[in-house]
């Protein structure tokens, strides 16, 4: 890797930053180590997420640790169900490496999905997304088992915001690999699903909320599915129990 383009205070800076993530075990740690950054880096936001990967590379389950995104931002994300739809987010679980995210839309061009995603980025306030400005970068072991992804949004290109982010990524990974990060999972349940969620928990069956809902019971089947799979649930019960100690529904 060439560091050339590095002063000797960012070599430091870095140096720093590498050796304190060797003691980092914490969430609010990490964010600690990542807000560092905005010293070296002129980001808009940045975000760092951790999958667990199936067996042919597919992901199973996205974790994340929110920087400073708007928080709306990602739950409106999550609710249209685009996360896995964004082509940055997409390209580094397929091909984990740095990547500018003019390329990825160069590359893969934009579809009415992605250019959803950039519609509501403008409507949160972000900066230069038409022109692509900003990176990703991730790491994927040798197991496969777990990817990792790092976000930074509104930087422009340059030879040294690739050195430094070439230099700390993989200590980032190595410190959220090793997080225990509970009820952090991105794909969160839709407004629908929410809405299905909350008359099972007052005990209605999938025929009773169809006609609440004026939807057929084949379509309550298939929402219910999403939200068993989405909480990691084995029953309807269980599905409810888990919202109301995750917060995702009042205890009514």
């Amino acid at each position: 890797m060439d560091t050339s383009a590095l002063s000797k205070q960012d070599a430091l800076a870095l140096l720093e930053l590498i050796n304190d993530s060797l003691a980092c075990d914490s969430e609010t740690g990490l964010k600690a180590l990542m807000g560092r950054l905005a010293a070296l880096l002129p980001y808009q936001a940045q975000l760092a997420a951790i999958a667990d990967l199936g067996p042919t590379g597919e992901v199973a389950g996205l974790k994340v640790v929110n920087v400073d995104y708007p928080g709306e931002y990602l739950r409106e994300l999550a609710s249209r169900e685009l996360v896995m739809k964004d082509p940055i987010v997409a390209e580094n679980f397929r091909a984990p490496r740095l990547q500018y995210w003019a390329d990825t839309f160069t590359r893969n061009g934009l579809d009415d999905q992605a250019d959803e995603i950039l519609s509501l980025a403008e409507d949160f306030g972000f900066r230069d997304v038409a022109s692509g400005a900003g990176y990703g970068h991730g790491v994927r072991p040798l197991n496969r088992q777990r990817g990792s992804f790092f976000c930074w949004h509104g930087l422009d290109r340059s030879p040294r915001t690739e050195s430094i982010l070439s230099m700390v990524v993989p200590h980032l990974h190595e410190v959220l690999n090793r997080l225990d990060l509970p009820g952090t999972r991105l794909e969160s349940l839709t407004a629908r699903e929410l809405e299905v969620l909350r008359w099972l928990a007052q005990g209605k069956t999938s025929w009773e909320i169809s006609m609440i809902l004026g939807i057929s019971e084949r379509t309550v089947k298939f929402h219910v599915r999403n939200v068993l799979r989405k909480l990691d649930a084995a029953t309807r019960a269980h599905a409810v129990a888990i919202a109301m100690h995750q917060g995702l529904m009042e205890v009514e």
